[in-house]
């Protein structure tokens, strides 16, 4: 039958058992227990434990059902936003599992996209910071999504952090312009999140001139692809 949260509590010792478990939070964030609240605090509390767990399958869910609270009680992120902050960004810095970072990146986008620049707090540094580690990384898959998350972080900022995150822009600038023609179709999809960043933050004459020379490029390069019509 269907496996309420309530159920889900119950402890399993094995490697299987806790896979299991917080795979179906990571899956099912609608679960009607958790909409009506009786045991949202259980399980946040759970879920931070597995986020530590030894298995990164068992952490990689854990990040999945934390980023779907968003889902399951939206009204909650809020109050929970430094619960979530403090354990979606320390999962960034995962140094065994390039998945647990990935779903951290899913699960901070969804959580961003619900809060105010005033709700990050002084997560905004570190968050930030860790986010320009991932613009060239290996990994396309988190590639794009360090610019996806960018991209959330420049639309939250509007006073507090504006100076600071224009100043990380620009310290960034070089790489942002390389990857305006990044051969992997993932990154090349999120080439208007890219030329916003470029084009909203006071950057040195020099690299407006090159934002100007590579969307250039890389329309024309677009437009003599085989799918363009």
């Amino acid at each position: 039958g269907t496996q309420s949260y309530g159920q889900a509590l119950v402890p399993l010792p094995s490697t299987v058992g806790r896979i299991s478990r917080t795979q179906s939070w990571g899956w099912r964030p609608y679960d009607s227990m958790l909409r009506e609240k009786k045991f949202l605090k259980s399980v946040l509390s759970i879920l931070e434990e597995r986020s530590h767990d030894r298995n990164s399958i068992v952490r990689q869910m854990a990040v999945r059902g934390l980023g779907n609270l968003v889902y399951g009680a939206p009204e909650k992120v809020k109050k929970y936003k430094k619960f979530l902050l403090d354990i979606l960004i320390g999962a960034l810095h995962d140094i065994f599992s390039s998945e647990v970072i990935g779903e951290s990146m899913k699960a901070l986008a969804k959580v961003l996209k619900a809060l105010k620049e005033k709700d990050i707090g002084s997560s905004f540094k570190d968050l930030t910071q860790q986010i320009r580690t991932y613009f060239d990384d290996e990994d396309d898959a988190l590639r794009s999504m360090a610019f996806v998350l960018f991209g959330i972080l420049a639309r939250l900022t509007k006073r507090k952090w504006k100076t600071y995150f224009a100043d990380q822009v620009k310290k960034s600038w070089v790489t942002l312009l390389l990857h305006l023609q990044d051969p992997n179709p993932e990154v090349l999809m999120v080439r208007p999140t890219v030329t916003y960043l470029l084009s909203k933050r006071n950057l040195p004459p020099n690299a407006r001139g090159a934002l100007f020379h590579r969307s250039i490029c890389s329309q024309k390069t677009l437009m003599l692809s085989p799918g363009f019509s």
